[in-house]
């Protein structure tokens, strides 16, 4: 019965992301140990030229003890929040008590010609705890296109290359959490650093 539970639950919750798309691999998703909560945003610049709105950002998480990969992906501009410099959703899924890790970030964008994939360092060092009955916010991660010059007319255009800003908005994203999650509003809502990563790495560096 409690697989039955938890893999509705992880339905539910990753249902509710709007414009997010979560992959949370079997052996987490069906899972029979105690649960908890991790959150956080995904989001990108909207001002020319270094908007991101052309990106699709991958954050890729890995369960310490299986090396098992989450993966949580913006597709579609369905904003939750939005400003004249940025727009992005919150996202929030079950997983299983125990640590996780940050493990790298991946990007597919065009720069008008062609699409292009690039990725972060693979490793980040970002580490995750999540705990019972709790919600962990680990911030929201905001993708802006690397710039580059047209060689023609000597302008400024999206690259389709990408690169993170990760900073914490935890009054904002909270109040969108219990919009979304009523019935989960007075579950605590912790903001957890994440443990080494370091934001220089957050820089896509080229696949194709």
């Amino acid at each position: 019965m409690m697989r039955i539970v938890l893999f509705f639950t992880v339905l539910l919750l990753s249902g509710c992301s709007r414009g997010i798309a979560v992959n949370v691999p079997d052996p987490l998703s069906s899972s029979d140990t105690q649960v908890g909560y991790l959150a956080g945003s995904l989001g990108v610049t909207t001002e020319w030229p270094s908007t991101g709105k052309k990106i699709i950002t991958t954050l890729n998480i890995r369960h310490v003890a299986s090396n098992e990969i989450i993966t949580i992906a913006r597709v579609e501009s369905v904003p939750d929040f939005e400003t004249e410099q940025l727009e992005g959703q919150l996202f929030t899924l079950t997983l299983p008590v125990g640590q996780y890790e940050l493990d790298s970030v991946s990007f597919k964008g065009n720069n008008g010609v062609q699409t292009v994939r690039s990725k972060s360092e693979s490793d980040l060092g970002g580490m995750i705890t999540i705990s019972p009955n709790q919600v962990t916010y680990i911030g929201q991660f905001i993708t802006s296109s690397l710039i580059a010059k047209s060689p023609l007319w000597n302008t400024q255009y999206p690259s389709g290359y990408a690169k993170i800003q990760h900073d914490y908005v935890l009054d904002r994203d909270k109040q969108i959490f219990d919009e979304q999650f009523p019935e989960l509003r007075a579950l605590a809502f912790i903001s957890e650093p994440l443990q080494g990563l370091d934001p220089q790495q957050l820089v896509s560096t080229i696949l194709e």
